[in-house]
């Protein structure tokens, strides 16, 4: 086996938690037509040839992880999925729920492959470690499958331009500045903070990422995104400002502050230069807390939001958390028991926005697998937030994947987080 790289101080974490299933990405595009199931050993063969993650496998070799070639084939299931039985949303909801439940094996491939059929339209989901991709990546990735998939239906293959291993976050960005006393993150909730959400009786059984799949129609993306434009915050603002009004609002005692985590892209400042369509895992990690002040309008709140969100964003203190020398100076963030009491949640609210796809898919528009609807989410169930949102617009319509862990988060919690939230973004353009 040949070794291609030793792994960063994150990407090792990563690495150490593959056996629990706790950093895998699961993504999902629905398209219109039938994708052709015997064109994918091909369409996988092309994809293996343009990127070299794809053919990886993670070993520990004298307690260092490192990337090794990997000879096997990523796992790959295909459902027929009878509508007049099954919506086929349902149907999609089931299976990314079963993918984030289901681990990679350790000295396996790092991503694998499942396909739903129906009559008029197909689900493409792809899951992927955390160490290989992150979400901009991955979502160029089912686009680059779809687009492989017309290629050799019609027979044409372009050249393959094959792309290089790219180096971990820390040697992209070359960040030696740094205090160890920078800090991107809000201190982790308590147990008592988190004890209005969770079912305390939940804790010590086996957890489960549950999700629910939300969607708005072209026309009402289109009005939040005006009404977030008119109060002067980005449509990410609004979602938070939302997302942490329906947590106030479901929680079983009063909540004086909530805390709400995110991720930014860092791919516009690696060196050499990157674009998204390569797989890596280029995100900084961050933050913040925000006071529960219900004699505020909504507007008002998410200018606070967006206040609390540039102090760690555009400061550039978000950046810190993509340095493995400052991890190391780091003290845990947390004792382990008060980690067991909260069952690894961090925060609140998690939200990661991969904003408009739409160029992302557009090589397809008018084929006959245009991109209908997409959802990604992350694993959970180790380590994550209450409330963790998934978000991005493709066709013009926005679509968010919510997920809470089972048992700790019951199925009702989960519901009224998932209704209100609609409810209360369409709220918003409705006044």
């Amino acid at each position: 086996m040949m070794t291609i790289r030793q792994l960063g101080k994150t990407e090792s974490l990563f690495a150490e938690l593959t056996s629990t299933g706790a950093m895998l990405v699961v993504n999902a595009v629905t398209v219109t037509g039938k994708i052709n199931t015997h064109f994918i050993p091909r369409i996988h063969q092309l994809l293996q040839l343009r990127h070299p993650f794809l053919s990886l496998c993670l070993k520990q070799v004298a307690q260092q992880w490192q990337w090794q070639e990997c000879s096997s084939q990523p796992e790959l299931e295909v459902a027929e999925i009878d509508e007049s039985k099954l919506p086929f949303s349902q149907a999609l909801r089931d299976t990314m729920q079963q993918q984030t439940n289901t681990p990679l094996n350790v000295g396996g491939p790092l991503w694998r492959v499942s396909i739903l059929l129906a009559q008029q339209q197909s689900a493409l989901v792809i899951s992927m470690h955390h160490s290989i991709c992150d979400g901009l990546s991955a979502a160029s990735l089912l686009a680059e499958w779809l687009e492989r998939h017309q290629q050799v239906a019609q027979q044409m293959v372009p050249d393959i331009q094959r792309l290089s291993i790219r180096a971990g976050i820390h040697q992209a960005l070359a960040m030696d500045e740094y205090s160890v006393d920078d800090n991107p993150f809000a201190t982790p909730i308590s147990p008592a903070q988190a004890g209005v959400w969770l079912n305390q009786a939940g804790l010590t059984q086996n957890q489960q990422n549950k999700l629910e799949l939300l969607n708005f129609s072209q026309q009402q993306s289109q009005r939040l995104l005006a009404i977030s434009r008119k109060h002067q915050v980005s449509l990410t603002i609004t979602l938070y400002c939302a997302a942490i009004e329906v947590a106030t609002k479901i929680a079983r005692s009063p909540v004086s502050k909530v805390s709400a985590g995110g991720n930014a892209n860092v791919r516009p400042i690696v060196e050499p230069p990157v674009n998204q369509q390569e797989l890596a895992c280029y995100v900084s990690m961050f933050s913040f807390e925000v006071a529960s002040d219900s004699s505020q309008g909504f507007w008002q709140r998410a200018q606070k939001i967006k206040q609390a969100y540039k102090e760690k964003v555009d400061s550039g203190l978000h950046l810190v958390s993509c340095n493995d020398n400052w991890w190391e100076a780091q003290a845990p963030r947390r004792a382990d028991d008060e980690m067991q009491q909260v069952a690894g949640r961090f925060n609140c609210l998690h939200l990661s926005n991969l904003g408009p796809l739409e160029p992302v898919f557009s090589a397809l528009e008018g084929t006959s697998l245009a991109a209908q609807q997409y959802y990604f989410t992350a694993a959970q169930h180790l380590v994550g937030a209450i409330f963790w949102l998934g978000a991005q617009s493709v066709a013009g319509g926005l679509s968010l994947t919510i997920n809470c862990v089972e048992p700790m988060v019951d199925q009702a919690m989960r519901n009224d987080f998932s209704r209100l939230l609609k409810q209360g973004l369409l709220g918003l353009i409705e006044d």
